[in-house]
């Protein structure tokens, strides 16, 4: 496959957070979603930001709910092409390391 698949994973929004909460999703799997546009709301202790896309492409898979708490760099969603198969996505899922996502 030509194309990409990209991660949606749990960013770090301040030196010290160790975990942040799913607040609000912005899209649904199927959606189209462009590169920069607000896809996840994440709450940690201090703030609540929102988190944008970091690729465009086709929200596949939305693997953590609304009040989901997750560490930093795990995995809450996958970005990918339309074209790519559920096999494509799970094999990514499988393979996903967030201690390189963090």
């Amino acid at each position: 496959m030509a194309e990409a698949i990209h991660a949606l994973a749990i960013p770090k929004l301040g030196l010290t957070m160790k975990e942040g909460t799913v607040a609000a999703w912005h899209a649904k799997p199927g959606d189209a979603v462009t590169e920069g546009a607000p896809i996840v709301d994440i709450e940690s202790e201090k703030t609540t930001a929102v988190h944008e896309a970091p690729a465009s492409g086709v929200l596949r898979r939305q693997i953590a709910k609304v009040g989901d708490k997750l560490p930093v760099g795990a995995l809450i969603g996958v970005i990918a092409p339309a074209a790519a198969t559920d096999a494509e996505i799970d094999s990514f899922i499988a393979a996903y390391r967030p201690e390189l996502a963090a």
